[in-house]
């Protein structure tokens, strides 16, 4: 008789093959980006091709003053740096989707001892791992962007190697009507590791003090000397992952037995040649299996969802760290907490995900989970714009004045960031309370609190510091109507109460919208893959995983670009509240003519049964 209840204990060690990729993700997407937007934004030549489109294509510049980007003020104008990183951060995705579902066939037909995905997990998780860990050592041993992006690039190619195995892993190990509760236990373990490559960030910062004996203040200078901690974080937990598949999970040996007059061959010549026939009949067997016209509309259209649905996700995964950046003025450490409610929340909705998508259906389940989604989004940006509203400011206008604000702040970060520099290469430690602050600075401003240390930074900005102060005028008297010839210390206090007014209460929105998102991501994640797979059938889940990652690798190939040059133009990452919404509203749409890759419910299992007997 088939098993009605899942075996738990069997599927939660499976899943510490999800766990395993899972922290490697929840790090990879806030800390990359932070590593690739410095160096783009030191790299002379972004900075030239920018100049140049600026210079040849003044349109673009036009729309950028329009989204309220000062084109004219260094480091608030009109930058390629978005667009490139959305780019490089498809480099896994396009390695999926080449490599994914070839991996995913060759797992289908692997015969060993270890089973069939096994073999390709313990082969590529621990170079994984490695290569993982070299990302920021080598950037903060080399700060070359070459060489950094060669270890991303072997990164992330490894990880294609064993990522659609050990996703096949769970449907291999558990019967078809079990799949959503199964899938939803390996998406808890998921939020597991997920969650805890959120906390990474802390934890790294505590062991960069503790064993590398470096300053809170070098570090508040520079969060980057926490990164490789952050990174070796990932990479042991990954290779722990791996340990418990190849010692607590058994999957069956899938090498061909052979029968009849086959046993019977005596030489190892006669038997690697029945081996081999038996393997072309098996992979015949396998093509012969024909999905009807109905279950190939299906498919193709739970494809299109899923390219639309993973579009609207992989830009905010990819994005958030600078959202958090810009909108709610957090650093890495900060917004990836905020990530963590995410991650809580998604896997304590796990199970009741799974048990949902049983009795109410996989579909109308993605349903609810894509409807509290666009509410959630829908809400936070409409708060947004009542509360710019309120101070009579367009998002345009706004954008313009938190820029003259994020240009000060920047400013001040990378004169900290010097400090801790100069401060490492004479061999001290950064001394308490030499960094500054933009309140420190306001305050040097109006009533010239700590004279020398702010006098040293007016010196640190040389030119730049009356084009700075002229923005932060500009802002003030333009937008917030403030009178002519306001100092700039009264404007600066003009712009950082005008912005803190908003990131405030924003501050406090979001923490609904991840609680709400976090538990809505896990009601779509759950029954998706497993829809997927019972369109497939038994014989091909290597195949139809391979499949599913074709999908929705290919919308994380397509979204960062696409997104990147929405953002260029916006002037914001605020868009990411529009833009997410109406990719996930189109896959809605498509959900609607998905008709196949239900569970069988129990009851007719039950009747089958009784019948055959």
């Amino acid at each position: 008789m088939a098993e009605t209840k899942l075996n738990y204990k069997k599927t939660i060690l499976t899943g510490f093959g999800f766990l395993a990729t899972s922290i490697a993700w929840a790090i990879y997407d806030p800390y990359i980006t932070k590593i690739l937007n410095r160096l783009l934004t030191e790299s002379a030549t972004v900075t030239k091709m920018s100049d140049f489109l600026v210079e040849k294509l003044p349109i673009l510049a036009r729309l950028a003053e329009a989204q309220g980007e000062d084109v004219v003020l260094a480091g608030g104008g009109f930058t390629l740096v978005p667009l490139f990183i959305g780019i490089i951060m498809t480099f896994d995705n396009i390695f999926g989707v080449i490599f994914q579902p070839t991996f995913g066939r060759l797992s289908d037909e692997c015969h060993s001892r270890l089973g069939k995905r096994r073999p390709f997990i313990v082969a590529g998780a621990p170079i994984s791992a490695l290569f993982f860990f070299l990302v920021p050592v080598v950037y903060l041993a080399t700060k070359s962007l070459p060489l950094t992006m060669i270890c991303i690039i072997l990164f992330v190619f490894t990880m294609s190697l064993w990522r659609a195995p050990v996703v096949a892993l769970m449907p291999d190990l558990t019967p078809p009507a079990l799949r959503s509760e199964g899938n939803a236990v390996i998406n808890l373990m998921g939020g597991i590791g997920s969650a805890v490559g959120m906390v990474a960030g802390t934890i790294g910062i505590a062991l960069c003090g503790l064993l590398g004996g470096i300053s809170k203040e070098a570090l508040a200078a520079d969060e980057t000397l926490s990164f490789p901690y952050v990174f070796a974080i990932g990479s042991l937990v990954m290779i722990a992952g791996m340990l418990v598949l190849l010692f607590c999970v058994k999957e069956p040996d899938s090498r061909i037995k052979l029968q009849g007059e086959a046993n019977a061959y005596a030489d190892a010549k006669a038997r690697k040649a029945a081996e081999k026939e038996a393997k072309k009949a098996e992979k015949a067997a396998r093509k012969a299996v024909k999905l009807s016209k109905g279950e190939r509309k299906s498919l193709l259209f739970m494809l299109g969802t899923l390219f639309f649905l993973f579009c609207g996700a992989n830009a905010i995964t990819t994005f958030f760290s600078l959202f958090a950046q810009e909108i709610l003025h957090k650093p890495t450490a900060e917004a990836t907490i905020l990530m963590l409610i995410f991650a809580v929340m998604s896997g304590a909705a796990a199970l009741p995900a799974g048990k949902m998508g049983k009795k109410l259906g996989r579909k109308k389940t993605i349903v609810v989970g894509l409807s509290v989604f666009l509410v959630a989004f829908v809400v936070f940006f409409g708060v947004f714009v009542a509360l710019l509203g309120g101070k009579g400011l367009s998002i345009n206008k706004y954008v313009n004045v938190n820029n003259s604000y994020i240009a000060v702040e920047e400013k001040i970060n990378e004169y900290n960031a010097d400090l801790s520099d100069a401060a490492k290469a004479d061999g001290i430690d950064l001394p308490e309370g030499s960094t500054l602050s933009v309140d420190g600075y306001i305050a040097f401003l109006t009533d010239g609190s700590e004279a020398d240390k702010y006098m040293d930074f007016e010196l640190f900005l040389g030119e730049e510091s009356t084009a700075i102060s002229n923005a932060v005028i500009t802002a003030a008297v333009n937008i917030l109507e403030l009178e002519e010839g306001t100092p700039f210390g009264e404007a600066l206090t003009a712009v950082q109460e005008a912005v803190s007014d908003v990131t405030s209460i924003l501050g406090i929105l979001i923490y609904p919208v991840l609680i709400l998102g976090g538990a809505a991501n896990m009601f779509i994640t759950v029954n998706t893959l497993p829809l997927v797979l019972e369109i497939g059938g038994v014989d091909k889940v290597g195949t139809f995983t391979g499949y599913y990652y074709t999908a929705t690798f290919s919308a994380q190939i397509a979204s960062p670009i696409l997104y990147g040059f929405i953002r260029m133009f916006a002037g914001t990452y605020m868009s990411l509240f529009y833009y997410s919404p109406i990719m996930f509203a189109l896959a809605c749409m498509l959900l609607i003519f998905v008709k196949h890759g239900e569970a069988v419910p129990d009851e007719l299992i039950k009747e089958a049964e009784e019948a055959g007997d």
